[in-house]
C-alpha cells in the first residue's frame, strides 16, 4: 500500500509539472519560458522538475501526446455511439471545439507555440494528429460508402480539408483578443462543412 501511495504522489507531482508548464509556456512563449519558472509554478523544488523531464522540450513533448492521445479516446467514444457518419463527424468536431474551449492556455499550446518548431511538428503530424486524421478519414469514407456524402473527392483530402478548416478556427479564436464562444462557431463551420461533404441527396442531421 506504501508503494501505491508513493505512485499517486509521483504522479500528482507530475501532473502539477505538466499543468504548470502548460500554462507558464502559454504566458510566456516556450522559447522565453524557463524551467524554474514552471517549477515555482507547480510549487516544487528547481531540480525536482529533473527528476521527471530533462527538460522543456521533454515536458512539452509529454504535454502534446497526453492530451491528445485522451482527445482520441474520447473523440473515439463519441463517435462509436453513433450509427450515421455524419453524426459522428458531428461529433468528433463538436469534441475538438469544447476540450479547446474548455483551456484556453493549452490551445494556445498547440496552436501557436507547436508550430515555432518544425521539428515538433514533424512529430506530432507523425503521431496522434495522424491518427486523428485517420479517424477523420474513416468516418468520411464510410459516409461515402453509404450514399451520405458525395465520393468524387478522395477520404484523405476530405478528411485534411475538416481538419483544416476546424484547425484554423481554433487559432483564430486562440488570437481573438475577444474571442466568441468556440463551442457556439461549431453550428456554422458544421454547414459549412456538411454543404461540401454531402452528396445531393444527403441532408444534415
Amino acid at each position: 500500500m506504501g508503494g501505491a501511495l508513493r505512485n499517486d504522489a509521483r504522479e500528482a507531482k507530475r501532473s502539477a509539472i505538466l499543468r504548470a508548464a502548460v500554462e507558464v509556456f502559454a504566458e510566456r512563449g516556450y522559447e522565453d519560458a524557463r524551467m524554474r519558472e514552471v517549477a515555482e509554478r507547480a510549487g516544487v523544488a528547481d531540480g525536482t522538475t529533473y527528476l521527471y523531464f530533462e527538460g522543456k522540450e521533454a515536458i512539452l513533448v509529454a504535454i502534446l501526446e497526453e492530451h491528445a492521445k485522451a482527445f482520441l479516446q474520447r473523440a473515439r467514444r463519441d463517435a462509436a455511439k453513433q450509427k450515421d457518419p455524419g453524426a459522428r463527424l458531428r461529433k468528433v468536431i463538436e469534441r475538438h471545439l469544447l476540450s479547446l474551449e474548455n483551456d484556453r492556455a493549452l490551445a494556445h499550446i498547440f496552436q501557436i507555440e507547436l508550430r515555432h518548431s518544425r521539428r515538433f511538428l514533424r512529430q506530432v503530424a507523425r503521431g496522434q494528429v495522424a491518427e486523428y486524421l485517420r479517424l477523420l478519414q474513416r468516418i468520411i469514407a464510410d459516409g461515402m460508402a453509404s450514399g451520405r456524402f458525395r465520393n468524387d473527392v478522395p477520404a484523405d483530402v476530405a478528411a485534411r480539408a475538416v481538419f483544416g478548416a476546424v484547425d484554423e478556427l481554433i487559432t483564430s479564436w486562440v488570437l481573438a483578443e475577444r474571442p466568441r464562444s468556440l463551442a457556439g462557431q461549431a453550428a456554422p463551420l458544421l454547414r459549412l462543412l456538411f454543404g461540401g461533404l454531402e452528396s445531393r441527396g444527403g441532408e444534415c442531421k
